[in-house]
């Protein structure tokens, strides 16, 4: 008997050891802090150290900021890929984008390329992050210009061990200031980049920015008056004279300010670095060894599939993902299934897991969304019962995880077309302005919850938010209906009541 058990014991320590080694297999690693989620294929020291400087990067914004809100529960999530993932993950990008941001309902996260041991470019990330947070702290917005060129001042920051060197100058924002005639202030602050054509008028933008950026920044009693310009900015006045009243002098006059400041040779500024983080606290766990190759075609469909790709993304996860049944595995198979394929087989792959595990929010906030998604094809009673059945799912992730925004924004969006009493209006209304409180960064969240609140008379909620998409030098077609609803509310407050 005796032998008998020390035989089972050797099995169930060798069942063990392959279990742990097949945990083990993946070569993705996620390493989580207070405020971000990196995933790399990097070494654990590697990635550590990533996570370390952004949350330094993180410290010296709220520093120059002044930002005094608590770090929002909505993590960014930031990837590190090879050139070749990356290119796999984007195959619409251009061969000179080395990295990019994005804010979807899915995911908001910054993508990187990781080559010979370290990011190919660490200003890019920085420059993206600079962008998150600022609409994070200060979504009431700012001018493309400000906006543009705080990222660029930013993202340009030597984290050095005991102290950080912040404004050095770029190269080629001053080669263009060096050899390209100036944009009028008038129009650097009434345009945005996107707008721009000419690839030398929109590096000119970018310079002029951040030399404006660098100029406030770093020039004392300058802040002061971009608040007093901002203050006349909310108040309704139109850019030009809202710059004059707050800075005390015409365009042109700043104009001769800036350059006397740019033949001056700006220098950077050098300050005490903050507490770095204990390394100890950053929690790293490996993925499994489906990531390996399944990370970037899950990412790819969560940032968006072309058209063009869509049936080839999704044969390759369902070729991948062919007898498997981790965690991992079973999300991204469903949510091919959801965006790209059947919605059927998506629920038929989370039932186990939700079955085993019924309270993982990313597998009810999947079922959920497999059910809405069939909800915008049908119509009359099906779609109500389609609708309901994702509500209950979507409630049931949020009651588990208050703070995940894609079931909080889900479901409200089940409740389209449905006639509302007053207390589920205003139930539903209040998980419309959560969801965007806790991510502003999304404009299909704000200009929705502007709408609804717009829909009710509440003209002068919806301004803050349609002002931060409206004036996002990134917004694109968003940035455009957002000013057109920006223009309608303002336009219905009652007289005398000031935009907030």
């Amino acid at each position: 008997m005796r032998h008998f058990i020390s035989f089972l014991v050797s099995l169930s320590l060798l069942a063990a050891f392959a279990t742990s080694a097949a945990a083990q297999d993946g070569r993705w690693l996620r390493a989580e802090t207070e405020g971000f989620i990196v995933h790399g294929a990097v070494p654990d020291r590697a990635i550590r150290g990533l996570a370390n400087e952004l949350e330094t990067f993180d410290a010296l914004l709220r520093r120059m900021t002044e930002a005094t809100g608590e770090r929002s529960p909505t993590k960014l999530e930031v990837y590190l890929f090879s050139e070749d993932e990356f290119r796999q993950t984007f195959p619409n990008m251009r061969d000179s984008i080395a990295g990019l941001y994005a804010a979807r309902v899915d995911q908001i996260a910054a993508f990187a390329i990781y080559r010979d041991g370290g990011l190919s470019n660490r200003d890019i990330l920085f420059h993206e992050y600079a962008h998150h947070f600022m609409f994070q702290h200060f979504a009431n917005a700012y001018p493309a210009w400000y906006v543009e060129g705080f990222a660029e001042i930013m993202s340009t920051a030597q984290l050095g061990t005991d102290r950080i060197v912040l404004g050095r100058s770029s190269e080629g924002r001053f080669y263009a200031l060096r050899n390209e005639t100036w944009m009028p202030i008038e129009r650097l602050i009434t345009v945005s980049p996107f707008e721009l054509r000419d690839p030398r008028e929109a590096n000119l933008f970018y310079a002029q920015s951040w030399l404006m950026t660098h100029y406030l920044v770093l020039t004392p009693g300058k802040m002061e008056q971009f608040h007093a310009y901002m203050r006349a900015l909310r108040l309704g006045q139109d850019p030009v004279s809202a710059f004059q009243s707050g800075f005390g002098v015409t365009p042109a006059e700043f104009l001769s300010e800036l350059r006397r400041y740019y033949r001056g040779s700006p220098n950077a500024l050098a300050l005490n670095r903050p507490a770095q983080v204990d390394l100890s606290r950053v929690q790293v766990t490996r993925l499994p060894a489906s990531a390996n190759n399944l990370l970037p075609l899950y990412t790819s469909i969560r940032y968006g599939v072309g058209d063009t790709s869509r049936t080839e993304v999704l044969s390759r996860v369902r070729s991948l993902t062919e007898g498997q049944s981790d965690r991992f595995s079973t999300l991204t198979r469903a949510f091919a299934e959801i965006r790209l394929g059947e919605t059927e087989q998506a629920r038929a792959v989370l039932a186990p897991l939700i079955e085993s595990n019924p309270d993982d929010v990313e597998a009810l906030y999947l079922s959920g969304l497999s059910y809405l998604t069939d909800a915008e094809d049908a119509e009359g009673n099906a779609e109500r019962t389609l609708q309901s059945q994702a509500r209950r799912l979507f409630g049931r992730a949020y009651q588990r995880n208050p703070n995940h925004v894609p079931s909080l924004y889900r479901y409200a969006q089940s409740f389209d077309g449905v006639m509302m009493d007053r207390p589920a209006l205003e139930n539903y209304l209040n998980v419309l302005m959560l969801a965007n409180q806790l991510a502003p960064q999304i404009d299909e969240i704000s200009i929705n919850a502007a709408y609804a609140l717009m829909a009710n008379d509440r003209h002068a909620e919806a301004i803050p938010m349609l002002r931060a998409v409206a004036f996002d030098p990134h917004g694109g077609g968003n940035a455009e209906v957002a000013r057109g609803m920006l223009e309608e509310a303002q336009s219905r407050l009652p007289a005398g009541e000031p935009s907030r």
